[in-house]
């Protein structure tokens, strides 16, 4: 027979138990607002002791306090944040590019282009005019200034997206360090506590979220620690037992732009590796997508430069010279009027080959034959003209931002739905935590009404042996 002081016990261990579940409602209530909170919730348990009668009741524990979490979804959240990242990171290079594409009705390559030929339809409607072959001139500066300003500023976009990977390497280190941090700190205090350190699981988790919108990463947990290991595409580890991982980046020789390194591997890059998160998108729009434009644009720059070039130089000018290239250069960087020709315009072949002095001020056959280049099928093959194939440059351009922004858009409708999913699971709801307050408040007084209960019939024991 258990002794009358058992309840007594009973009712101590009650109200403790009850104490501790409305402390973690409060806790509970008192965050509800708080961003990556996750609710937690009291685990009790029966207790019993064996005696010669068989298994007597002892009362209640709390045998934990966990947090209410679904890891599957948390994954699928850090996977989606990863493809956001990326999209992101492009959406914001292609919209800077489709920026500066962005033709107006007297601005842009294209509207440049038809004034070129334009410029010199007119000098072949008049080859000895001075003010067509000024006009011509001025249009050709116009128009290679043009090229070289558009080359110039997605090479600045290059730049930026150089500059966003190397930000985005520190970031990536300074979260690893930190999660590497947490790591022991929650190690150190479920090992000597044996409770679960959801406040610091909880940052970690925000912590991780944030490196998944850096760079794609698997992440496992260490049930008998705790620790969380963070491995990168490479198969690498970046946080795990210390010492961690650590990125660095290095100069591309042949680019001039940094490539990711290991830190323990600082000549060997992993950017084919690196396939999510802001640094895919920056790195691939800085050595894919635009360096693509460039490269079209320097394909459009030269091909204009060797064509009228061809013709020009056969051609003869008023002054009777001939053999003098119209451009210099040989790309869209260094594109521009050869100053043999702005130094005088009367250099402008618009003649024939061999002309003869005394038909040159009426001779345009050269200058009607470099306006007749506008609708050739000089590019892509033979296969198109220059309008047509800088038209469809830029209108790559917009698609490419079109395409990003939609990603974009969709891969954050994605994680906004993850979110809202893992909120409904993990979230604190103020109607449930107000229902668990007025019942572990009630169990709470009836706990002690059992002990005062016990405490009157000791009082009556001991009034009856007095």
């Amino acid at each position: 027979m258990t002794s009358i002081t058992a309840g007594l016990y009973i009712g101590r261990d009650a109200l403790m138990a009850q104490q501790t579940a409305i402390n973690v409602t409060g806790q509970n209530i008192s965050n509800v607002n708080t961003p990556g909170y996750s609710r937690q919730r009291v685990n009790f348990e029966n207790t019993s002791v064996q005696t010669s009668e068989g298994s007597v009741g002892t009362g209640v524990r709390v045998t934990s306090v966990n947090r209410v979490v679904d890891q599957f979804i948390n994954a699928d959240i850090n996977t989606a944040l990863q493809q956001k990242g990326a999209w992101e990171a492009m959406q914001q290079a292609t919209d800077q590019t489709n920026n500066i594409f962005t033709e107006t009705a007297t601005q842009g390559i294209s509207q440049q282009m038809s004034k070129f030929w334009n410029a010199w339809q007119d000098v072949s409607n008049n080859p000895s005019g001075y003010s067509e072959r000024s006009a011509l001139l001025t249009q050709s500066q116009t128009l290679t200034s043009n090229i070289q300003n558009v080359y110039k500023s997605l090479t600045q976009v290059q730049t930026d997206m150089d500059g966003h990977v190397t930000d985005a390497v520190n970031q990536i280190n300074t979260l690893a360090s930190q999660i590497g941090k947490l790591n022991d700190q929650i190690a150190l205090s479920e090992t000597s506590s044996g409770t679960s350190a959801n406040d610091l699981r909880d940052q970690r988790d925000a912590l991780l979220n944030q490196l998944s919108q850096k760079i794609n990463l698997t992440s496992s947990e260490d049930p008998a620690t705790g620790r969380v290991t963070v491995t990168l595409g490479d198969g690498h580890v970046l946080v795990g037992t210390s010492p961690y991982g650590k990125l660095s980046t290095m100069v591309n020789a042949s680019s001039g732009y940094h490539d990711v390194v290991w830190d323990t591997a600082p000549t060997t890059s992993i950017n084919g590796s690196i396939t999510a998160g802001n640094l895919n998108g920056w790195i691939t729009a800085r050595d894919t997508t635009v360096a693509g434009y460039k490269t079209q644009l320097n394909t459009l720059a030269a091909q204009l430069i060797q064509s009228v070039n061809t013709l020009h130089t056969a051609g003869t000018g008023l002054d009777g010279s001939t053999g003098n290239n119209f451009f210099s250069g040989a790309s869209a960087s260094d594109i521009q009027v050869n100053p043999t020709i702005s130094g005088n315009v009367n250099k402008i072949a618009a003649a024939a080959p061999g002309a003869a002095p005394n038909v040159l001020n009426g001779d345009n056959t050269q200058a009607v034959a470099i306006v007749n280049l506008q609708n050739s099928l000089t590019m892509s093959g033979n296969t198109t003209t220059f309008g047509a194939y800088y038209s469809s440059l830029v209108s790559s351009a917009g698609t490419d931002s079109k395409n990003a922004a939609s990603n974009f858009t969709q891969q954050t409708t994605a994680v906004t739905q993850m979110q809202n999913l893992q909120a409904s699971v993990s979230g604190v709801s103020t109607d449930e935590e107000m229902v668990n307050l007025i019942q572990y408040q009630h169990a709470y007084s009836a706990a002690a009404k059992l002990v005062d209960t016990v405490t009157q019939m000791m009082d009556t024991v001991l009034n009856m042996v007095r």
